[in-house]
């Protein structure tokens, strides 16, 4: 209360955000509070920074909760299931005897087997018996808001449907061998050195290996977790004056959902807490085997270097370095080199390491991909749903990847023994001879080393509902991967869809979103098939996504009417359509009319054309560029009127002359690569011999004209 002022080292994501981090100023009302706002160099403070009436003023949209959610209901049903079970079979147990929360439910072995007290089959004898009474006291809690046919259908199906989903999430348990992987003695594991433990060292008890049921179910989405995520990982900062040789003390310990730490904790980035600059070179968990599991369960990580598309294989599947053939894109030998990865347990500021790192010695920052869809779709063309001719879409709940893979796409050298970390990018290394140790040991605080592996990314996944959006073009129209105006028209529709999605269904932006990739058909291979997949947020997933399937045709609709629509009319995209906080990365990828052409001819097979006046500013531009060189010998001619032989005289919108040679330069649409965007050009190159055509495309231009010159230059020869 006592706060006059307030600084903002940079542009919060929303209004309600900055109302609310600047609204700490000024509560008693005896002076004018002041706020200063700091913009950095990304778009979304410059927005702003040049606007800032768009951040402090206006109103802010009341929060709401929804009620009528049928796959939420589900889950709470399933809950409350559990609960009365363990009510009736469990007699009162003292907390103390039980410390550890996530064993509450035992392990899935143990659910399973007979001899158990709480398990499997005497759990459905249990439902069978109740069953009447547990369905009017479920009827006496569920919300008013959800529709009586889901009302219905829960009430009707509450032991089978209960019994179904249990099943399914834990149907067997997987085998423990074939997610064994090498230790680090393996010759074959050339950049890991592993050797055996050091006197007193923690290691992981190999005794327990069986999967708590309770996280298994969670994982699984079979109950709720809104308000009790389990993916949360903390960030450390150790407490050197209470920490003793046996208990490790920390003075913060700030905690992220593992998806979010993946960016905002990585190994190197430095994390303000309490004014002071914290610096991420560990991995850490207070409970000493879950950085040892967290290795031992380590997988081999696959990406294409051209399309993106990425996977994880286990070790007996693969081999680390390996190359591939990409299954989306198609390209040989990109899929890959494989390198390990693991799901880290928490980070940590190494215990030896002051505060306040000099920003000079930071690596290149590092982010965390956009979920990345693994599972293809379905072979059976009856398991699409078709849209239009060029559009079908199919539901699922499937796992979802998320990875860091360091600065550069390096990754991270890691110490397997103690845990310290650092982005393999950095030109010197302290992980991979002796070091200290990241945590307090009094008993031997330094690490020997030996033991590093380099090039590691970390990562995690979840299981959510998914809504894939197959497209299909037709030659001379191509979203081959690796293109830029692929880039920019596939990036631009799934931020569309995410946006036009979540306005159908009345439901915060962030609660949906889109990410797009080659379609693993042969279709994708030759650049005429593309998937958008979108997906629910909260792991596990909310139904959202399966609600937009049912939308069908409206959805495209609604996605054309915010592209063409925009009341900022702007010039690519702006604030009141396609961006926002979370895709500021992304900006330049962002075209809504690109984005509309591609979608209207998906949707009804209008022929992609580009706006003249986009042509003839692209022209423009080439021209002024290519003058400005001043090559020897080479004259340029903007709107140039030739005499063709065989087609008569033709206006050419750069004409260049050479060494008594001509050459007509000319732009191309974006998704139309070789195909002149005018007829009479198009006339020109596909009929004329005696005056060559180089097209070049109108998005390069836009984007990257050095580059769009140079190949004019190149061609000229």
């Amino acid at each position: 209360g006592t706060l006059s002022g307030g600084a903002l080292r940079n542009m919060p994501p929303s209004r309600a955000s900055y109302q609310q981090r600047s609204g700490r100023a000024g509560r008693r009302g005896n002076a004018v509070a002041t706020v200063v706002a700091f913009g950095s160099a990304d778009s979304h403070d410059e927005h702003y920074f040049s606007d800032p009436d768009g951040m402090i003023r206006g109103k802010v949209d009341d929060p709401s909760l929804t009620l009528d959610n049928a796959e939420i209901a589900r889950r709470h049903v399933t809950a409350f299931l559990f609960q009365k079970y363990h009510e009736a079979r469990l007699p009162d147990i003292e907390p103390e005897d039980q410390p550890h929360l996530f064993e509450v439910l035992g392990s899935v072995d143990g659910f399973l087997s007979s001899h158990s007290p709480l398990n499997r089959e005497d759990f459905e004898r249990w439902l069978l018996e109740n069953e009447a009474n547990l369905a009017v006291e479920v009827a006496e809690w569920l919300p008013e808001e959800l529709a009586a046919s889901s009302r219905d259908d829960l009430l009707a199906a509450l032991v089978p449907a209960t019994l179904t989903v249990i099943d399914e999430a834990i149907g067997g348990v997987p085998d423990k061998s074939a997610t064994e992987v090498p230790n680090g003695d393996d010759q074959e594991d050339e950049n890991v050195v592993e050797g055996p433990p050091e006197e007193g060292e923690e290691r992981a008890d190999p005794h327990r290996v069986e999967e708590n049921l309770l996280d298994r179910l969670l994982y699984k989405g079979v109950l709720p977790r809104y308000a009790f995520p389990t993916d949360v990982v903390s960030f450390y900062v150790f407490d050197r004056d209470r920490s003793s040789r046996f208990r490790p003390e920390y003075r913060y310990a700030p905690s992220q959902g593992l998806p979010v730490a993946l960016s905002q904790y990585a190994p190197g980035k430095r994390v303000w807490i309490d004014g002071k600059e914290w610096t991420s070179g560990a991995l850490y968990s207070p409970v000493g085997d879950d950085r040892f599991k967290a290795w031992n369960e380590r997988r081999l990580y696959f990406e294409c270097s051209v399309c993106h598309y990425a996977s994880t294989e286990r070790y007996d599947q693969a081999d680390r370095g390996e190359l591939r053939d990409c299954p989306a894109c198609g390209t040989s030998a990109t899929f890959g080199k494989a390198a390990n990865w693991i799901r880290p347990p928490g980070f940590a500021h190494p215990h030896s390491w002051d505060e306040g790192t000099s920003p000079d010695d930071q690596p290149a920052p590092s982010y965390a991909t956009r979920a990345k869809l693994v599972a293809p779709g379905p072979a059976e063309p009856q398991s699409w749903r078709s849209i239009t001719p060029r559009l079908r879409e199919y539901s699922a709940r499937t796992h979802l990847l998320v990875t860091n893979t360091g600065p550069r796409r390096e990754g991270y050298t890691y110490c397997t023994r103690c845990g310290l970390i650092e982005p393999t990018a950095i030109p010197t290394s302290t992980v991979d001879g002796s070091h200290p140790k990241p945590f307090p040991d009094g008993r031997e605080p330094t690490c020997r080393g030996g033991a590093a592996t380099r090039g590691m990314v970390l990562g995690t996944d979840f299981i959510s509902d998914v809504l894939l959006v197959s497209l299909r073009v037709d030659a001379p129209l191509t979203i081959r991967p690796g293109y830029l105006s692929t880039q920019v028209a596939l990036r631009t529709l799934s931020e569309a869809f995410s946006v036009a999605a979540a306005r159908r269904l009345d439901i915060e932006v962030g609660e949906l979103q889109a990410e797009y990739r080659p379609a693993l058909t042969a279709g994708g291979h030759e650049g005429l098939e593309a998937e958008i997949y979108l997906y629910d947020t909260l792991a596990g997933g909310a139904g959202f996504a399966r609600r937009v399937a049912e939308t069908g045709l409206a959805l495209f609709e609604d996605t054309i009417e915010l592209l063409e629509g925009c009341a900022g009319n702007c010039d690519r995209s702006c604030y009141r359509c396609l961006r926002s906080f979370k895709n500021r990365f992304d900006h330049g990828l962002l075209d809504r009319f690109l984005g509309s052409t591609l979608l209207r001819y998906l949707v009804y097979g209008t022929e992609p054309q580009v706006d003249a006046a986009r042509l003839d500013l692209a022209a423009d531009r080439l021209y002024a560029d290519l003058s400005r060189h001043g090559l020897d010998g080479v004259t340029f001619e903007r709107a140039s009127v030739v005499d063709i032989p065989g087609i008569g005289p033709t206006k050419v919108p750069i004409l260049a002359r050479a060494n008594g040679r001509e050459l007509i330069v000319g732009v191309h649409g974006p998704l139309t690569p070789d195909h002149p965007a005018d007829g009479q050009l198009r006339d020109a190159k596909e009929f004329g011999t005696v005056i060559p055509v180089h097209l070049v495309d109108e998005m390069v231009i836009s984007q990257n004209l050095p580059r769009a010159s140079q190949q004019v230059i190149e061609a000229i020869g």
